[in-house]
């Protein structure tokens, strides 16, 4: 499979079904044979900060400075995906190296040489995990004179400088001013490096004082106050207008879906199993005797644990349980109980978190480091028990960062949309199944998120269907009630 423009191949077992996911998987092994070919060449700008904050999710553009000619290149790497090349000094006794997936080492850019070339379009690009990584950067000072002397770049240097006040990192805020001193007498004022107006700083990073937290536990709390204010923006005051039903109601709308919910969630994943015997495992009906094969009671398993964790997302709601670590474990062991009992999977699986790294087969999201998960979930469990998120807030966001944070290394998408129904049941509001011929959709609304910054098409992905649930709850209430009231025939 030739990739890179012909640089590059990857060799297949077969010819590829799926050539985006086969590239998507061996992408990083792409990008470090073709930075091979133009050396010294390394990440550079934005590119180079998400992967000094070890994030490795495949971005559609990747910026690196080459030594080998004075020629510019925008090479494309697959459809979608390029690689833009600038012709710039690469110091390699600055070079740092990070160890990507796929076994490879990726050659990045000093802290130092990164601080003395960003520039503004590129912060606006990415002022989150800018922010991030400078909140929590210690550099040491004769690297920055090397690389400042070497890329004199005062009001670069001095919007960083004022970048790095606003995030409360005192120390490399003088140490970035002196170096632009030390360049020229000219000191920019904010006014004029565009902290403050053209460039925002995050305001929930202003607040945090420093030494606190970590670049991850940043990157998460910028990414949920900005997708809590895009659920204010796309729902408003709609989320109002929603009925809250009576725990009657409820229980006796999610008891009617549990068969559809426990097959479109499960097979959403993957599982080959007939809507038939699906719902007779549902309904607590044995499997037909005689030997089963490996991917049929893994399927029968998967849906059985699913029913089982079902129902303890129903109790857990009625007494209005929080969204915490015991609830999340419970209902992990709920859905792989059944599973581990048959022998098909590894007890040790119920132990925690994972302990590995995790990929998507087929999309761009790579979740974090395993040692970053418990730093993760205790910012969900903050978050979820905030008193000033609405129900829409809450649900939609538990289920988002839970699949981004995927603390397991199976079952995440489905604990996601039980701890989704968790909450909206807890605040009165009906059970929401995704269908599994949505997945593709659904599926990719969640990496837009995820990789691209955008919650809004998963947030209208979900509220519509919120919405749907409410109004079909509401109509069922109101036949009842019609059937009720109907006078009864009296024998002639």
């Amino acid at each position: 499979m030739d990739v890179a423009g012909k640089r590059a191949w990857i060799l297949t077992v077969e010819r590829p079904l799926d050539r985006r996911a086969v590239f998507i998987a061996n992408y990083w092994p792409v990008v470090a044979l073709v930075l091979g070919r133009y050396e010294p060449a390394a990440m550079a700008g934005l590119s180079a900060i998400k992967l000094h904050l070890e994030d490795f999710s495949p971005p559609e553009e990747l910026l690196a400075h080459q030594c080998a000619n004075q020629s510019e290149y925008a090479l494309p790497l697959e459809p979608g995906f390029v690689m833009r090349l600038r012709p710039r000094a690469v110091p390699a006794g600055r070079l740092n190296f990070v160890d990507a997936p796929g076994g490879v080492k990726i050659p990045i850019l000093s802290a130092a040489d990164v601080l003395s070339t960003l520039d503004e379009r590129e912060i606006n690009a990415g002022v989150e995990p800018v922010s991030a990584w400078l909140r929590h950067l210690v550099i040491r000072m004769p690297d920055l004179e090397s690389a400042s002397t070497e890329r004199p770049r005062a009001a670069t240097l001095q919007r960083l400088a004022d970048m790095a006040g606003a995030l409360n990192n005192d120390p490399l805020a003088r140490q970035l001013d002196s170096s632009a001193r030390r360049i020229s007498a000219r000191i920019s004022p904010p006014s004029r490096t565009g902290v403050g107006t053209r460039i925002q700083v995050p305001p929930v990073l202003q607040r945090a004082p420093r030494g606190t937290g970590s670049p991850w536990l940043d990157e998460q709390a910028m990414r949920l106050a900005r997708q809590e204010a895009e659920i204010r923006d796309l729902v408003g005051a709609q989320a109002k207008t929603l009925q809250a039903f009576s725990w009657r109601a409820l229980q006796g709308g999610a008891e009617q879906v549990k068969a559809y919910d426990a097959y479109h969630s499960t097979t959403m994943e993957g599982y080959r199993i007939s809507r038939e015997i699906s719902d007779a495992i549902v309904r607590g009906e044995p499997l037909a005797d005689g030997p089963q094969d490996r991917e049929t009671l893994q399927a029968a398993m998967a849906i059985q644990g699913y029913s089982i964790a079902f129902s303890e997302v129903l109790a857990r709601a009625q007494r209005k349980a929080p969204v915490d670590t015991d609830l999340i474990l419970d209902l992990y062991e709920a859905l792989f109980r059944p599973s581990v009992d048959a022998g098909i999977t590894d007890s040790a699986a119920l132990r925690g978190w994972r302990n590995s790294s995790a990929s998507l087969r087929g999309w761009r999201h790579v979740p974090p480091n395993p040692r970053k998960i418990p730093d993760l979930i205790g910012g969900l469990e903050r978050f979820a028990a905030r008193k000033d998120l609405s129900p829409i807030e809450r649900a939609l966001l538990v289920h988002l960062e839970f699949v981004t944070i995927h603390p397991f290394m199976d079952g995440n998408g489905r604990l996601a949309r039980l701890l989704m129904n968790h909450v909206l049941l807890s605040t009165g509001l009906p059970w929401v199944t995704i269908r599994s011929d949505e997945r593709v959709p659904f599926f990719r609304a969640i990496e837009n998120a995820q990789v691209d910054g955008d919650a809004i098409p998963f947030i209208r992905f979900v509220w519509h269907l919120i919405q749907q649930s409410a109004t079909d709850l509401q109509r069922k209430q109101s036949r009842r009630k019609s059937a009720r009231k109907k006078p009864r025939r009296r024998p002639a």
